[in-house]
């Protein structure tokens, strides 16, 4: 684990595998852990970096509100740190928004990109999903009951349906080592609930691929293919 500060707030990071970097960009109150599962598939290829966003993990929670755009200062200023640019770029659901942002405002330092279960902007569902999500945290609900109450949200009924596989996936999650704070929840979820990238997509010119789930309900791809039409 390294530490780097960026734009007065210093980011923890990590680096694994050998190959060209690939910046992998966490979600909503996620840490660079939630790449943990994937990572051994893509070190044989890449030198992947993965970093806690401000607001999570043993990166800096300086007050709130975040936007969108500032959390994707802080991931170029991070690249051309490292002096790794151009790199390949993965962002996940929030990590998604940031990625949309780079691509806006800092093509030359993405190679190729992946978009994955994300979003240009919140629909009246996802900001309502967004609201419970705050007040569970708000009322110090314990993690293992906050997991679970949000599991219909991030997991297909094959695996809801297994209560004994469903239960570790959130004992898993309910072990994670860098917990978010409420705090930092709330500030970056004032950032992914504001943004919105509809006007400005038609710019971008880096190769670009757009993943989402046939299951996903979070981010369904109904409504990813008509920002994208």
């Amino acid at each position: 684990m390294a530490r780097l500060t960026v734009n007065g707030v210093t980011l923890c990071y990590e680096e694994a595998g050998g190959g060209p970097p690939l910046l992998l960009i966490s979600g909503l109150g996620a840490n660079r852990l939630s790449w943990a599962p994937v990572l051994p598939f893509l070190c044989d290829a890449f030198r992947c970096i993965t970093f806690d966003n401000r607001g999570v993990g043993e990166s800096d929670v300086p007050p709130g509100p975040y936007t969108i755009d500032q959390m994707a200062d802080d991931a170029a200023a991070l690249i051309e740190a490292l002096g790794v640019a151009p790199v390949y770029a993965v962002g996940w659901s929030m990590g998604g928004s940031i990625l949309q942002s780079l691509l806006i405002r800092y093509g030359h330092l993405i190679r190729r990109a992946v978009l994955l279960s994300t979003l240009p902007c919140y629909t009246d569902i996802q900001h309502g999903w967004l609201d419970a999500q705050l007040s569970l945290r708000r009322s110090g609900l314990d993690p293992l009951t906050l997991g679970i109450a949000g599991m219909p949200w991030s997991f297909t009924a094959r695996l809801l349906s297994n209560h004994r596989r469903a239960f570790e996936a959130a004992q898993l999650r309910a072990q994670n080592p860098y917990p978010t704070s409420v705090t930092g929840f709330e500030a970056q979820a004032q950032a992914v609930r504001t943004y919105d990238s509809r006007s400005q997509l038609p710019t971008v010119v880096t190769p670009t691929l757009v993943l989402v789930g046939a299951e996903d309900v979070l981010t369904p791809c109904r409504k990813l293919s008509r920002w994208l039409s």
